[in-house]
């Protein structure tokens, strides 16, 4: 549950025109847990004081592709480079586990996690567009 928190608090903080809200952990277990693509083992969680204040999610091919899956940082916690920790750990333990290509994806306004990215050596290799069509 911890984790499911701290994932709740940053993808609210997402920038994002569509904002994505997590309040459910029933659903949470199910869709992202439990999701067969999420690799526990290579899932990096920094703990300060007892409590789960960081975390990088890895999802992997289980063949030699890696996946960035979420990194994030609770509020009171941010600008102290520990979601670059987590997602540094994460990467090391996956080059050492085999895998030679990694992925991450960005919302073009979420500038410290870009910067992060940038100092991994992340490249652009594709984009997206979202169209979302408003009613009422």
């Amino acid at each position: 549950r911890p984790l499911f928190e701290v994932d709740a608090e940053t993808t609210a903080d997402e920038p994002s025109d569509t904002p994505a809200r997590l309040t459910d952990y029933e659903e949470w277990l199910r869709e992202t847990w439990r999701s067969p693509g999420l690799d526990h083992a290579l899932t990096s969680v920094v703990v300060a004081d007892g409590e789960v204040v960081a975390f990088s999610a890895a999802e992997t091919d289980g063949v030699d592709r890696y996946w960035s899956g979420m990194t994030g940082t609770r509020r009171a916690h941010r600008n102290r480079g520990l979601a670059k920790l987590a997602k540094n750990d994460s990467l090391h333990r996956a080059r050492a586990a085999g895998y030679t290509d990694a992925f991450t994806g960005n919302d073009a306004d979420n500038g410290p996690m870009l910067a992060v990215n940038r100092w991994f050596g992340y490249e652009i290799c594709a984009t997206e567009v979202r169209h979302v069509r408003r009613t009422g």
